[in-house]
């Protein structure tokens, strides 16, 4: 009998985790997937004047989202790794880039300058903002409405 309930409760534990797991693993798939396509976008008119390149792409460990990129432009050359609670994202946004409103300083940014900069060597602070380096598709409506939906199915498990 003791066996049978643990055995059940593994079990239970597995489809748990599996559930849960697929949600923030859409999550990760969208981002990446969305960020990988934008990056090869050649623009002839870049608005930011720099190009990203990705460091480590977007992961989810717990409930932390968590991506490094990597910045270089006419305003300095920087690492830049952004992390956020998943339950701290309060709305999905667009102007420019796709953003990830969030409760007040509830993102992470760690920053760190290469090469010659009039800036610190290091910066560490936090926002209300997650920038998923998500910029140039102009048609990526797609994304936002499976994005949303990937996040309320995460909001409900």
């Amino acid at each position: 009998m003791e066996a049978h309930f643990s055995r059940s409760l593994f079990l239970a534990f597995v489809f748990f985790s599996a559930s849960v797991f697929s949600q923030t693993s859409e999550i990760v798939k969208l981002l990446n997937g969305h960020l990988k396509n934008d990056l090869e976008i050649k623009t002839e008119y870049n608005h930011f004047g720099d190009t990203i390149r990705i460091v480590k792409p977007y992961t989810i460990l717990g409930d932390i989202l968590k991506v490094e990129l990597e910045y270089k432009g006419e305003n300095g050359h920087y690492i830049e790794e952004q992390e956020v609670s998943l339950n701290k994202i309060t709305a999905i946004g667009k102007d420019i880039n796709i953003i990830l409103d969030t409760e007040e300083s509830a993102v992470k940014i760690n920053r760190k300058y290469i090469g010659k900069s009039n800036a610190k060597p290091e910066y560490n602070g936090v926002y209300n903002m997650f920038f998923t380096g998500i910029r140039f598709q102009k048609h990526n409506k797609h994304f936002g409405e499976a994005f949303q939906k990937a996040f309320e199915k995460q909001a409900t498990k």
